[in-house]
């Protein structure tokens, strides 16, 4: 079966210059993630999917199997080459889903107030906005998320390096799935405090060090994601919300939904990470202006 490769992110231009080969580490939902001998995570979505750091889009739908894990892929400049299936390269677009290193002013509070009441609207139970009803499990998960959230914050207010490093480590690989709510938070954490005007320097480096520490406790899919938050990369949902709640564009409602869609619980667990971060930087500049 023959499919095109349509837009791919920059990482993939690096990897297709010479020949090599891949294995599939993970299928989910249609896509595939690959990983090369570096260790690398590149993965492989659906038509109509939104680019992402280390993600190619082709024109394969979400029902179409590509390969099974652990099967050996050969990734050339011109094609990625499956047992069946071959992804051609020749007008293949690429893109970066770097976000440059802006340093954005922060919404103002009203405006942060709506962002929250739209997002605790919409809330799933199961991480930030409480335990799934009944499931002991996922009661004592939350509590733990809820804990290493709440240390966070005050570590951060009090600019303490060794708190904010052990609560940092706390999150990290914490919850269930693909990409643990721990992780999804602290990547929506970097995304605002890596582009915000108000951030202490020394704080965000201390948690960018607890997670390059720490990293390897975590999914090997999760591990990509935050290496792509510390490198500034995120996928473009995420940008998109994160320029329409910074510029106070009065239509971010539907750049949260579409960041809202993504798994079971990980879209709203980066927004939390944003919100909080936003309010820590908004409260520590009142503090400051007073």
């Amino acid at each position: 079966m023959r499919f095109i490769a349509i837009t791919a992110d920059s990482a993939w231009r690096t990897a297709l210059q010479t020949s090599k080969t891949a294995t599939v580490n993970s299928v989910f939902h249609g896509a595939v993630n690959l990983q090369i001998a570096s260790g690398e995570l590149l993965s492989i979505f659906p038509a109509n999917s939104p680019n992402a750091p280390s993600g190619l889009i082709a024109s394969h739908s979400p029902g179409q199997k590509l390969g099974a894990v652990g099967e050996t892929v050969h990734l050339s400049p011109t094609a990625i080459t499956f047992n069946s299936v071959i992804l051609v390269l020749d007008s293949c677009q690429f893109v970066t889903n770097r976000l440059d290193h802006c340093q954005l002013p922060l919404p103002r509070q009203h405006y942060l107030e709506q962002f929250a009441q739209h997002l605790q609207a919409q809330a799933k139970k199961g991480s930030f906005y409480g335990a799934m009803p009944g499931d002991v499990f996922n009661s004592a998960q939350v509590a733990r998320l809820e804990r290493g959230r709440a240390q966070l914050k005050q570590a951060w207010v009090q600019s303490a390096s060794k708190d904010i490093a052990y609560a940092t480590k706390q999150l990290i690989g914490l919850g269930i799935g693909l990409t643990p709510s721990g992780d999804d938070y602290l990547l929506g954490l970097l995304l605002v405090l890596n582009h915000s005007v108000a951030c202490n320097s020394i704080n965000l480096a201390t948690i960018k060090q607890a997670v390059v520490d720490n990293i390897k406790t975590t999914t090997e899919v999760s591990q990509a994601c935050l290496y792509a938050g510390l490198d500034c990369r995120y996928s473009a949902p995420l940008r998109e919300l994160f320029i329409a709640i910074t510029s106070q564009n009065n239509a971010f409602e539907q750049a949260l939904q579409t960041v809202l869609a993504h798994g079971a619980t990980s879209g709203q667990d980066t927004c939390v990470g944003m919100l909080d971060a936003w309010i820590l930087l908004q409260n520590i500049a009142a503090k400051d202006d007073g």
